[in-house]
């Protein structure tokens, strides 16, 4: 099987593109997201839960749907408790921190680190991406590339200059 990854860098970033992609819900929603150790491979992932619950009812039942997605090219630095992924320049830039043991620990993004979530018309591709500084807001964000409801309802209430909170 190929396995082609994307990773990108820049002077004080790095940008991860899993190899994994899912197919799901068009207009679904994230409703659960956890990092962890891939133990077969040594690096970090992400298990993702998507749901129709925006749109299920008594005709259609919610149905939730998880799947992984792997990021190639992290690796374990025990001694900073970190997921590590490497700069362009060769320094070391933490992407998760982690308590106790990481195959069984707790696993977060670090301040530095964002995932997210590009959906278009129900396929998924997961980018991490890190940089030397701290970066404020959400660290996990999904994007549709749709015209759902949603993202128009979203266009419109900016166009009117009201930001809906994230």
């Amino acid at each position: 099987a190929l396995l082609i990854t994307s990773v990108t860098a820049m002077a004080d970033a790095v940008s991860i593109t899993s190899p994994d992609h899912a197919r799901t819900y068009a207009y679904g929603a994230v409703t659960w997201h956890q990092l962890y150790l891939e133990r077969n491979r040594d690096q970090l992932a992400a298990r993702i839960t998507f749901s129709n619950w925006p749109y299920a009812d008594a005709n259609e039942p919610r149905t939730d749907e998880p799947f992984d997605f792997r990021f190639p090219g992290i690796h374990v630095d025990f001694a900073q408790h970190a997921f590590v992924a490497t700069g362009r320049r060769g320094e070391f830039i933490p992407v998760a921190w982690f308590r106790g043991d990481p195959s069984c620990g707790w696993i977060k993004l670090a301040p530095n680190a964002k995932i997210y979530l590009l959906k278009e018309s129900g396929r998924v591709t997961a980018t991490l991406t890190a940089t030397t500084y701290p970066r404020g807001g959400v660290r996990w964000i999904e994007l549709d590339n749709n015209f759902s409801l949603q993202n128009l309802l979203i266009a419109l209430l900016d166009e009117l200059g009201l930001r809906p909170d994230g």
